[in-house]
């Protein structure tokens, strides 16, 4: 709902703090919040924090930054907290006074109550900045999913924290390359960013600084599933209804607001379900009430369009439907804008969809939408997570509902990867077999292939490095960077009580989600249009039940042997969607790939690919793109698309952030 930068000088010698350019910084980021712009200094000018607002609850009243009565503390909040009314009720019974009626005021009076356990009593999406005056120190803290991002910077001995990063630029920071983030791909798969110095606050951490210097990022929360050795005792109608129950009681949380809510509706049982169960919740208390749904049309693409199954949908759920058609000329005309909004390379051009969808609702004048966003991750409804549920029987489904026999699992095992569905997969799977360092990757994290195959599709190709750049940080391999990812503590528990496919989701869950999902294709092309949206899927007390499953609920076998993904939402969501949603085979939002003899295509990519810009990144081999861009425009393969955009979204994060070029340390130079 809103945008905050903030920044906490460290101690100095004379005590005397430099006056940084806030003001600035927040207008770099005024699309974040456009209704009004607040912010706090401290008397010897050490803290600050600054915040724009999206008004959704109390428009009146719930300007920011919040203070208790005493002013010792102060705080800003980006994001919703949910059931903040019954929260509310609890701590004025216990005395406290609040100034607003807004939901962020909650975790400023939870810190005065529990401490650094504040966060434990918030449900929602958020980030959140807390400044003690008497402990002297500043907490900065994530959702659970980093649905909400957080960054934060250490700069000339201040500390800089903030929704974006390019609301650094004015406190003084000087935006270098992270050449090692860059070849791993630390920006989809870890806590690091493209720039040198500049991280995200991991989901569910948060971090403490205090005014002598000292740093710590702290986890708070973390994912956990069952004993893959002991059978659940429950139903499973009773854990059809469980999905069924929670799902419904998110979805009614994040229909509280004192603007209007619309959803985001494609043809897939994700954002359909949260239609359904969004507009039956609405007519419970006014039959007359009708949501407004958002839908993509890809003009002259019937691969990609699913404007007509939405259009359905939304006539089954009787919400009311507004279709967005965009050509493959409108992507493109946008991508830059995009990449600029999101502030990391992009693969495809989902975001930039995304992105002109979030203008169209705003156009309509909406501020709300709800999205399906996280439901894969949870209900495994990646096919490539086939794989990685086939490697073990499953022991724990009741009375082995859902499971293959042993030689039915032996054989599909030994066959995943050989056909049409996976061929994108497998070639990326067999040529990382056979190099050492990778079967080692594999045995972190329990033997799974999910990470291997996600980071090296998500990456560009080793060649386009410079030798110099290698040398500096040694081979790309992004697989890696994504198993280092999470704690040892979860590679424990995934190589000894995990079953591989909730090693899987917890990986992909740990890394992925936060960083593309929750970025590319949520929050920064959603709020550079000033759009709040709100993600069901993501309720922390819905996703702990389903981590709680049995892997043979989430992918089921058929009788005929087929695995059917997403078995238990199925079921569960079954009277909110069409018969059509129900049978349907997974279709995920993809906008369609360009080929080089796009004439937009072929004046992009000759704008952005040129020897100077290239050689300006200076971790980039000039000639080996070069070459690959003339190979693109000259053979109209729509396949080389993933690579040239990602190259391009290099090269516009190098001119709009205005980036130092590498240069390879001399002891590499030397070398060479």
């Amino acid at each position: 709902m809103c945008g905050f930068c903030c920044y906490f000088n460290f101690d100095t010698s004379d005590n005397v703090y430099p006056n940084l350019d806030l003001d600035t910084a927040l207008e770099y980021i005024h699309h974040r919040g456009p209704d009004s712009r607040g912010k706090y200094v401290s008397p010897d000018g050490r803290c600050a924090l600054g915040h724009v607002r999206l008004s959704i609850l109390d428009l009146a009243g719930g300007q920011q930054p919040l203070s208790n009565p005493s002013g010792k503390i102060q705080s800003v909040v980006n994001g919703e907290l949910y059931d903040f009314e019954r929260i509310r009720g609890e701590l004025e019974g216990q005395g406290h006074f609040f100034k607003t009626k807004s939901d962020s005021e909650i975790a400023l009076h939870l810190y005065e109550e529990y401490g650094l356990s504040f966060l434990d009593h918030l449900r929602g999406e958020f980030a959140a900045v807390i400044y003690d005056t008497e402990r002297n120190h500043i907490i900065a803290a994530r959702d659970r999913y980093g649905i909400k991002p957080l960054y934060y910077t250490v700069s000339q001995g201040t500390l800089l924290i903030a929704s974006e990063i390019k609301s650094f630029i004015p406190l003084g920071w000087k935006p270098e390359w992270d050449v090692d983030s860059v070849l791993n791909n630390g920006t989809f798969f870890d806590n690091r960013t493209c720039f040198k110095g500049v991280y995200k606050v991991p989901p569910a951490h948060y971090l403490l600084a205090t005014g002598s210097g000292s740093m710590e990022i702290r986890p708070y929360w973390d994912a956990d599933y069952p004993d893959k050795n002991v059978e659940d005792p429950r139903s499973v109608d009773e854990m059809v209804q469980g999905v069924r129950d929670r799902l419904v009681e998110a979805v009614r949380h994040r229909l509280r607001a004192d603007v209007p809510i619309g959803v985001y509706l494609s043809g897939g049982i994700d954002s359909s379900c949260i239609a359904g169960i969004a507009s039956k919740l609405l007519k419970e208390n006014n039959p007359d009430a009708r949501m407004r749904a958002f839908s993509i049309s890809f003009a002259g693409s019937e691969k990609y369009d699913e404007g007509e199954i939405a259009e359905r949908t939304a006539k089954f759920c009787d919400v009311d439907f507004h279709k967005l058609s965009l050509t493959e000329d409108d992507l493109l005309s946008s991508f830059e804008e995009s990449v600029w909004h999101v502030e990391q390379p992009q693969f495809n051009l989902n975001s930039v969809g995304k992105f002109l969808l979030s203008e169209f609702a705003r156009d309509q004048g909406y501020k709300v939408v709800l999205t399906g966003e996280g439901s894969d991750e949870h209900f495994a409804g990646y096919s490539f997570f086939h794989g990685d549920y086939l490697l073990e029987p499953d022991h724990s489904s009741p009375h082995g509902f859902g499971t293959l026999s042993e030689a039915d699992r032996e054989i599909r095992l030994s066959t995943f990867g050989k056909n049409a569905e996976f061929a994108k997969y497998s070639e990326n799977l067999i040529n990382m077999e056979k190099t050492e360092k990778l079967d080692k990757t594999r045995k972190m994290v329990n033997n799974i292939k999910t990470h291997m195959l996600v980071g090296t599709a998500l990456s560009m190709p080793s060649e386009f490095y410079h030798q110099a750049a290698i040398t500096e940080c040694g081979q790309p391999n992004a697989p890696l960077a994504m198993a280092e990812a999470v704690s040892g503590v979860a590679r424990a528990k995934a190589n000894s009580k995990w079953h591989p496919l909730h090693t899987a989701l917890y990986l992909e869950g740990r890394t992925f989600l936060g960083n593309y999902l929750c970025n590319n294709l949520g929050d920064r092309c959603e709020m550079a249009h000033s759009i709040e949206a709100r993600t069901p899927f993501m309720d922390h007390v819905l996703c702990e039940y389903v981590n709680g499953l049995p892997p043979s609920l989430k992918i089921k076998a058929e009788e005929d042997g087929t695995l059917n993904e997403k078995w238990v939402l199925k079921e569960a969501v079954k009277p909110f969607i069409t018969e059509e949603l129900y049978k349907r085979t997974k279709h995920p939002y993809i906008a369609p790939s360009s080929k080089g003899q796009n004439p937009k295509t072929v004046e992009l990519v000759n704008r952005l690919i040129s020897r100077e810009k290239i050689d300006r990144l200076g971790w980039a081999d000039t000639e080996k793109i070069l070459e690959f861009k003339d190979t693109f425009l000259k053979t109209n393969d729509a396949g080389l698309f993933k690579d040239i955009l990602f190259i391009m979204s290099f090269v516009i994060l190098s001119e709009r952030f205005n980036v130092a070029t590498w240069e390879a340390p001399l002891t590499v130079a030397a070398a060479r």
